[in-house]
């Protein structure tokens, strides 16, 4: 389920990946928050996603961007099956 070979130096605030990683997928902070919040349950079971509480704000792992585009990948495939369908 998780690497093995993580580290926590691996990690950083989501808010820190937005700015270095975001891109046009999420150029502000709260269209990833957003995300974030639809896709929680899965962003955590990938390990690439770890809630903390308070000021810190939640982590996100090396891997979180493979995750993000798969998630994205699958909602354009339900589009187009959506539209094909109506």
């Amino acid at each position: 389920m998780y690497e093995t070979d993580e580290r926590c130096a691996d990690f950083m605030t989501h808010r820190a990946w937005v700015a270095d990683r975001g891109g046009e997928l999420f150029s502000t902070f709260s269209s990833a928050e957003w995300f974030i919040r639809l896709h929680r349950q899965r962003l955590v079971e990938s390990g690439q996603l770890i809630i903390r509480r308070g000021s810190g704000g939640s982590l996100v792992g090396p891997r979180f961007d493979a995750v993000v585009l798969q998630i994205l990948r699958e909602e354009s495939e339900r589009t187009i099956a959506q539209s094909a369908a109506a």
